[in-house]
């Protein structure tokens, strides 16, 4: 290959490279009118362990292992400085998110899962610049981090799976960073 070829042919690899990067951070909405640039951080949550004995309970509570685990992420959470808790209207969403908020002195606000569309300019306002916990279901909540992402990059969950959550933080710039973080709840874990 003669080096102009090459220098053509890595010039080209460069020029796809960053339009891939380029597409994948820019964001949807713009910095809020009269904000200054903040950094926001989202982590959404399915619900704990939920009592399955009754097939047609469409409400069910948590379990006891699901309480431990309620109890174990307000642990997890209590150095993040949440300062905005959402969840379903749903006893085991609520259950989950119960003792974090309780941590933050924080009150739970309710949103709509069977909404079109979770994250619209709205939600992007009021919850801008804050460290927000979105509890919800084992699809919704990775529906929720496709829709900030513009693509999609999650599946929902496997019902079994409580261990796995997302974290979504969106800098100054707008660039969105998404990570799933696995917890399992200690085996030794105690919440009395």
């Amino acid at each position: 290959m003669k080096p102009l070829q090459i220098l053509s042919a890595v010039f080209l690899i460069g020029m796809i490279i960053s339009c891939q990067n380029s597409k994948k951070n820019t964001f949807q909405f713009e910095v809020p009118t009269d904000e200054k640039a903040k950094k926001t951080v989202y982590y959404f949550v399915r619900h704990a362990e939920k009592d399955t004995t009754d097939k047609k309970n469409r409400d069910p509570q948590l379990t006891e292992e699901g309480i431990r685990r309620a109890n174990y992420l307000a642990t997890y959470f209590e150095d993040k400085d949440l300062n905005a808790f959402y969840s379903t209207d749903y006893s085991r969403t609520i259950q989950t998110l119960i003792p974090t908020a309780h941590k933050f002195k924080g009150d739970i606000v309710s949103y709509d899962p069977g909404k079109d569309s979770l994250f619209t300019k709205q939600f992007w306002e009021n919850t801008y610049g804050k460290n927000v916990i979105i509890l919800g279901h084992s699809n919704t909540s990775p529906r929720f981090v496709n829709e900030i992402l513009e693509y999609d990059k999650y599946d929902n969950l496997d019902e079994s799976n409580y261990n796995n959550f997302y974290k979504v933080e969106i800098d100054t710039d707008l660039k969105v960073i998404d990570t799933m973080l696995t917890k399992r709840v200690p085996k030794d874990f105690s919440y009395n």
